[in-house]
């Protein structure tokens, strides 16, 4: 029965290489081809592909292959060839030849087209059952080139593509249908040549007699140790490749295409002839151990050899000797669920390879010869690794040979002419599986991803995939590096070969991953393949790792490790930067923290936080990114962290009244703004705010200047004193971040100005004084002519209403205008009332009040300084304000403000300190180092700061500062300190919000004064 789909050779993918596509169709050790479970007859699984009855008929070019190499005599070269394989007694193979094709393949009659697919005549395709095997001289090297690539064909080349090709259609029976082998004449242009040309046409049709690769005696291609002629008699023709210095191949081989002993038992088994009394078999199965030293699970990709004792010397001969590779019937490769179960061309990898277990490291090592003509033989039987170069394509681990696990020693076999043995070989010393931390890891139950996203695992028992659940949200990505371990638990690539997929929950089981590593091994790192995945949803996920080719063996060991950035506390900074907390998985020291495009430092860590110093940024959203960069893994946070104002945020103008002023003098009040939050009541500390004037007036925020930026307290406040320039009305603007957003949020106000030949303007025109406080107030009035400051000018202060004294009834103004003089109270506690006039006229005048604040009216706000984080640098002056209990509020001076500091050595937390260091007291306890306090009164602005200390203590540190006013204002706050983030350098403070304050009589908004 001839199946269509099996017809490969001419339905090549974009020009896929034939002689590699060829070697992938490969699916099983010893023969090169076995029935599988799927497209075979199922009783056919399990049974090596052969010719039918052993016969092969083949049909040549009708033209020449070379000019010296005319049609007779290339057909004596391929028949010769042939004969090299069917004179072997031990095997039922015969080769005929069948005629001519029907016409010479060259150039102008083969091509491959856009779609890679090859167009040639009929008789050579795969469907061509009718020529079984079809040989093509290809006398000019063109056929060469459109099968291969333009240049393939060129002599240059021989070493690679003097003769290829081999099966290409199979029947449901397990037999061969077609074959093609294509001579590149371009190759015997020489007689030189012909040696070499026959010794690869010999190999191509063991081939395509269904011969796989072997290894026997590789020191004859490695020189460890120096081969003797016993090793070169002993190495078999279908080794997997040759050196490239063997050109011409009788350099390295006196008699290239000699059949060695392996390469007649290996041919003895595929096609075994009737009189096998003369030989021997020796088979069994290769096997792990467990504990106790008993059989385990079977262990497949182990090259079994036998070698013949001699009995004239008693040592083990390196001419006769014949291997099998373990599990050669069984599939080494049979997809998984991560990269899928089909080739690249659609192939089902379950077409080649037993899936029955009982031959999962089964051998055979059947057609051994009994030298001398003698009744019996001794064989000693020993096992060794497939070289992952020399034998890359040794069955059934081709192309990614894994390393034997244990070893046992040689076994002694008795064998007799005719005789069947069994053997096992008990691979002592093996791996064991490693113990599973999870209840379970499948699809319908996954183990959950362990909090520090690190663990150690294995892949045991054929087929086993672990299942992982993990939650991310959107716009993250996160990073799954699975490194492949050997028994010392060092990274390998010659064990398991780990692909790794994820799913959204809830998926069906089957369902492709979205995303995957095609590929094991795919990242810089040795022994490691990563996933690097983008979360466009917020989900729970599932993780698989599986091996590539399905495998799963007690030494399949791996470490895994999930890096994955999941949210940042605060969500929100001052333009400034911050002290910020980083949640997610897998976080250990020396990760590196990008915010935005810039680096910050890393302070301290444990699995599941980070803690790290970020940089000033300008107003917006930023991504952070995390990465490792010993293994190149990485997690981008996608706008997870807002500075200072976010695209929803508010400015709104805070209400007050500006009375005319004039030119030259300070405007009576300062305009003010706040920044909230979208709910319209957050405020939002460190937003930028963009002021601008027209008109010419000044700004005291921009240091005398018409317009620059500022940013917003603690809470939301940004606010600046105007002084007008020029009559008329000047526009006040105050923009929230400028130039980040479209349209930009803005809002203005008008102060109107006034000009005469005196004007008097005073810079603190209301004060709120703290009851019962005793303090000296500097008092400062400013003269102007037309907006020109009067220097020499005697100012008349005097006190109109309340109790208190001056130091002086006048002052004369200085060349800037200014003059100044000190109220003095003591135990202030009612109103009080004074002017300041222009003498001697006493006329224009400005007022000053003063007013009475109770000590159970007072709060606190935050300014500045809270959750600062410090490493190896001083902290920043921790700053209040002191404010009274009207709305708006007004900022309160002279009010005792008491500052009670705690030095302790913190909570143990788990935190690892950057460089290196436990974070916490051992014991888990803190230790209370220093207690201190001072008490400051509030100035003008209603402000105390106060400069936290650590005195002479060094690590890990926090301070808890208790700040109180009044009888009920209350604020708490707290700040860290760290080692220095490396030698010699200190990271700048940063700050975190106030977490929390006590309990104030009602909620006021932020305000800096403001004058009813």
């Amino acid at each position: 029965m001839t199946l269509g789909a099996r017809s490969f050779f001419f339905r090549l993918a974009t020009a896929l290489a034939v002689v590699i596509f060829f070697a992938v169709l490969a699916r099983a050790g010893g023969p090169k081809y076995v029935a599988g479970s799927t497209f075979f007859n199922s009783s056919m699984m399990g049974q090596p592909i052969t010719w039918p009855l052993g016969q092969v008929t083949y049909y040549t070019d009708q033209g020449d292959l070379s000019p010296i190499l005319p049609h007779a005599s290339a057909n004596a070269l391929v028949a010769n060839a042939f004969l090299q394989w069917t004179s072997v007694s031990t095997a039922a193979l015969t080769a005929s030849d069948g005629g001519q094709l029907a016409e010479d393949v060259n150039g102008s009659n083969i091509a491959v087209d856009s779609n890679g697919a090859v167009i040639a005549p009929a008789d050579i395709t795969s469907s061509a059952t009718q020529t079984p095997v079809g040989i093509v001289y290809d006398y000019d090297g063109s056929v060469t080139d459109a099968l291969l690539g333009a240049g393939a064909g060129d002599p240059s080349q021989c070493f690679w593509n003097a003769v290829y090709g081999g099966a290409d259609n199979f029947s449901a029976d397990a037999n061969f249908l077609h074959a093609l082998v294509v001579i590149n004449g371009q190759c015997a242009l020489q007689s030189s040549q012909l040696t070499d040309v026959e010794y690869r046409l010999v190999r191509v049709l063991g081939d395509v007699i269904g011969l796989g690769w072997s290894q026997v005696n590789l020191n004859v291609v490695t020189g460890k140790p120096p081969p003797t002629s016993d090793d070169y008699a002993g190495f078999p023709v279908m080794h997997y490749m040759d050196s490239s210095s063997c050109v011409p191949i009788t350099i390295c081989f006196a008699n290239p295409y000699q059949l060695a002993s392996d390469d007649v038992a290996a041919l003895s088994r595929l096609y075994p002839a009737n009189n096998s009394n003369s030989s021997a078999r020796i088979h069994g199965t290769v096997y792990f151990v467990d504990h106790r030293g008993s059989p385990a699970q079977p262990m497949q990709g182990v090259n079994v050899f036998a070698r013949w004792i001699d009995p004239s010397t008693g040592l083990a001969s390196h001419r006769y000797a014949a291997s099998s590779v373990s599990g050669f019937l069984f599939t080494g490769n049979a997809g998984n669920p991560v990269t899928g179960w089909s080739d690249p061309l659609g192939n089902l990898y379950s077409d080649y390879g037993s899936s029955a277990q009982a031959v999962e490291g089964f051998f055979d090592l059947g057609g051994l010869p009994i030298p001398n003509r003698a009744s019996t033989a001794q064989y000693q039987l020993t096992v060794e690794a497939l070289d992952p170069l020399w034998s890359a394509g040794v069955s059934p681990y081709d192309e990614s040979q894994v390393a034997p696990s244990g070893a046992p020693q040689p076994i002694v076999v008795t064998v007799g002419a005719g005789g069947d043995f069994d053997q096992d070989i008990l691979m002592a010393g093996s791996a064991q599986a490693v113990p599973s931390w999870a209840a379970t890891e499948t699809w319908s139950a996954p183990a959950s991803v362990p909090a520090p996203g690190d663990w150690v695992g294995s892949l045991s028992g054929y087929g086993d995939v672990g299942y992982f659940l993990i939650a991310a949200q959107a716009n993250r990505t996160l990073s799954v590096a699975v490194t492949a371990l050997d028994e010392k638990g060092a990274p390998s690539e010659s064990k398991v070969a780990p692909v790794i997929g994820m799913w959204s929950l809830g998926d069906p089981l089957g369902t492709p991953p979205p995303t995957l590593t095609p590929t094991p091994f795919n990242s810089e790192t040795f022994g490691m393949s990563r996933l690097d995945a983008q979360v466009l949803l917020s989900n729970s996920f599932i993780i698989g790792i599986s091996d590539l080719r399905g495998d799963g063996r007690p030494d399949y060991h791996y470490h895994a490790h999930v890096l994955y950035g999941d949210s940042v506390s605060p969500a929100r900074v001052p333009v400034n930067g911050g002290a910020i907390t980083l949640q997610g998985t897998g976080f250990a020291p020396g990760l590196t923290i990008t915010v935005g495009s810039m680096a910050v430092p890393l302070l301290a860590t444990n699995a599941g936080q980070m803690l790290a110093a970020a940089s000033a940024q300008n107003d917006g959203p930023q991504t952070i990114t995390i990465n490792d960069p010993v293994s190149g893994a990485f997690s981008v946070m996608t706008n997870a962290i807002t500075f200072g104002a976010a695209a929803t945020d508010r400015i709104v103008l805070l209400p007050g009244v500006h009375p005319s002023a004039p030119v030259g003098t300070q405007a009576t009040n300062p305009v003010m703004v706040r920044v909230l939050a979208a709910d319209g009541i957050t405020p939002v500390n460190g937003a930028t705010v963009g002021w601008s004037t027209s008109n010419g007036a000044t700004l005291s925020i921009c240091s005398g200047a018409t317009t620059c930026s500022a940013t917003s307290d603690e809470g939301g406040i940004a606010s600046t004193w105007v002084t007008p320039s020029a009559t008329g009305n000047a526009i006040i603007t105050a923009t929230l971040a400028p130039g980040v957003y479209n349209p930009a949020q803005s809002v203005s106000t008008t102060v109107t100005a006034t000009s005469s030949a005196t004007d008097i303007g005073v810079t603190t025109p209301y004060l709120w004084i703290a009851g019962g406080a005793s303090l000296s107030v500097p008092l400062t009035a400013r003269v102007v002519s037309f907006g020109a400051p009067k220097s020499g000018t005697t100012v008349n202060f005097a006190i109109m209403q309340g109790s208190g004294s001056l130091s002086s009834a006048s002052a004369v103004t200085n060349s800037s205008g200014y003059a100044s003089v000190t109220l003095t109270l003591t135990n202030f506690v009612s109103a009080i009332q004074l002017s300041a006039c222009v003498a001697p006229g006493n006329n224009p005048c400005q007022t000053i009040a003063g007013n009475p604040v109770a000590a159970s009216m007072l709060n606190l706000q935050g300014v500045a300084g809270e959750g600062q984080v410090v490493a190896g640098s001083a902290f920043q002056p921790l700053t209040v304000r002191v404010i009274d209990g009207s709305t708006p509020p007004n900022p309160v001076l002279g009010a005792g403000v008491l500052f009670q500091s705690t030095v302790l050595r913190p909570l143990e937390n788990d935190l690892t300190l950057v460089p290196s260091g436990a974070s916490g007291d051992p014991a888990g306890m803190p230790v209370i180092l220093s207690v201190s306090q001072s008490t400051l009164q509030s100035d003008a602005n209603g402000l105390a700061s106060f400069l936290p200390s650590l005195g002479s203590f060094t690590g890990s540190l926090e301070i808890e500062i208790q700040v109180s006013a009044g009888t009920t204002a209350a604020l708490q706050a707290e700040m860290e300190a760290f080692p220095g983030v490396g030698s010699g350098s200190a990271s700048p403070p940063t700050h975190r919000p106030w977490p929390r304050s006590f309990p104030m009589p009602r909620e006021l908004p932020i305000d800096h004064f403001f004058v009813h």
